[in-house]
């Protein structure tokens, strides 16, 4: 009888320990929407799964409870694919012939021109 007793004691104590070191399920949204406090509390919740919780920036935290819960870290689109060296010369070149049609008074290519100019420095500023 003593030893179902001890059996019965330490089932309840695994059973409760299990829990904790599971940890809340989060999804990609709820993770980026939480503030850093909401972040390290939900990162204690596993359990010391995540070790330095309280030395992590948001980034980090955000990074940890996703590789915790299986999420994929997608990185931001932010590469280029056009060569801004070549768009700036592309402009500096516009604007020597831009000059060259003020000179010459010629009205209708000085706005082809300038519209292209334009064109490009937007096409700079969406991609910077």
């Amino acid at each position: 009888m003593a030893e179902e007793e001890k059996n019965e004691a330490e089932a309840p104590q695994e059973e409760a320990a299990a829990p904790e070191e599971k940890g809340p399920v989060l999804t990609a949204k709820e993770i980026d929407k939480m503030n850093v406090p909401k972040l390290k509390e939900a990162a204690l919740a596993y359990g010391g799964k995540i070790s330095g919780v309280h030395g992590m920036d948001k980034n980090q935290l955000i990074r940890a409870l996703k590789e915790i819960n299986d999420i994929p870290l997608i990185e931001a689109k932010r590469t280029s694919k056009i060569d801004r060296s070549a768009v700036k010369q592309r402009i500096k070149a516009l604007k020597n012939m831009r000059d060259q049609n003020i000179e010459a008074k010629d009205g209708i290519q000085l706005k082809r021109v300038r519209r292209r100019i334009k064109s490009l420095r937007r096409k700079l500023v969406r991609t910077a």
